[in-house]
């Protein structure tokens, strides 16, 4: 016979039962928006590794190698439509096949810039876009536009860089796209000659959709900071949000490392690897 008793002790259990599928659920639901949130730091991370790493690297070739008669069996190649110092001007970065740079990274492909002026005078701009260019494996795609906006207040000059189109596609086939608006300050090194004494803090906002098709955004909340001598970014926080949820990305303390803290929305951190 079916008493009361079994009745309660049948209720109790359904509930019990109940309330672990609900607790499981919520596990797997915290486990994915964790998942989620690693995901998309790791794109915007590498995004912002990766675009002002080619940045920079077009700026060095294009500026060291232009008209150093370098032969064809050297990589990269660099030819221009007009004489070094004449514009406008059309430069072609051309790395080949495979081209390992310096520190390692191996590319392919090439970087079109087109320049209206001397980067020295106010208004002057660079325009790049990627031709079938690689790095590690990693296609980049995108129009990355830079301008001299002049001194700071503080006199400092003060650059802004816009990346429209921005597309990555990972070895896996996968992609993540990206765009972005950043006001790009020298703070050091203006007064030498020399690139690899510069240290760049930068400010803005970005956003994109990561490699599963999740939309973001995302906010520099504390100024990045770049020394040329480093080749990732060294300090410097983004707060980024998706879907209503917001982490943090904080990218040390000055040391040159590839490495940077997340922080999820429920406060557990992970570390992302930017790359090598």
């Amino acid at each position: 016979m079916f008493t009361m008793k079994n009745q309660l002790s049948a209720f109790f259990a359904f509930t019990l039962l109940l309330l672990a599928l609900g607790f499981t659920a919520c596990q797997k639901e915290d486990a994915n928006l964790n998942e989620q949130a690693i995901i998309t730091a790791d794109n915007e991370g590498s995004g912002e590794d990766l675009f002002t790493d080619a940045d920079d690297i077009s700026d060095m070739y294009a500026e060291t190698y232009l008209g150093s008669g370098k032969t064809s069996d050297e990589c990269p190649t660099v030819t221009s439509s007009a004489p070094a110092g004449t514009f406008p001007n059309t430069i072609t970065i051309d790395f080949g096949t495979e081209c390992v740079s310096e520190g390692g990274r191996v590319r392919s492909g090439q970087i079109i810039i087109t320049v209206t002026d001397s980067m020295h005078n106010v208004g002057a701009t660079r325009t790049k876009t990627f031709v079938d260019y690689f790095v590690n494996g990693i296609q980049i795609e995108g129009t990355y536009t830079v301008v001299n906006n002049g001194p700071d207040e503080n006199g400092n000059p003060s650059f802004t860089h816009t990346l429209t189109g921005g597309a990555m596609t990972m070895p896996d086939g996968t992609t993540a796209t990206r765009e972005a608006t950043h006001t790009v300050t020298l703070i050091e090194g203006a007064d030498t000659p020399g690139r690899w004494d510069n240290v760049l803090s930068v400010t803005g906002n970005s956003n994109g959709i990561n490699k599963n098709g999740v939309a973001y955004s995302c906010v520099i909340i504390e100024p990045l900071i770049k020394r040329h001598n480093c080749r990732w970014i060294v300090s410097g926080v983004k707060e980024i949000t998706r879907d209503g949820e917001v982490s943090t990305l904080d990218f040390g303390d000055g040391d040159c490392n590839r490495f940077a803290i997340l922080t999820t929305p429920d406060g557990e951190t992970h570390e992302i690897r930017l790359p090598k």
